[in-house]
């Protein structure tokens, strides 16, 4: 796909925990971010908005 390389954040949801990584496009690779607890109430939403706004475009 020609243009702007892409990052790509990637959440891989749990009953428990959430984990999250980001893709690189450009370099082909993606590294883990860290992890949300994700419990009776749900997940951390403030915290999932906070990695958009810091990886988006």
């Amino acid at each position: 796909m020609p243009g702007t390389p892409e990052t790509i954040l990637a959440f891989d949801f749990g009953s428990r925990r959430i984990g999250v990584a980001v893709g690189q496009q450009v370099t082909d690779s993606a590294s883990p971010l860290g992890v949300i607890n994700n419990g009776e109430k749900g997940p951390d939403w403030g915290h999932v908005q906070r990695l958009i706004r810091e990886w988006g475009p």
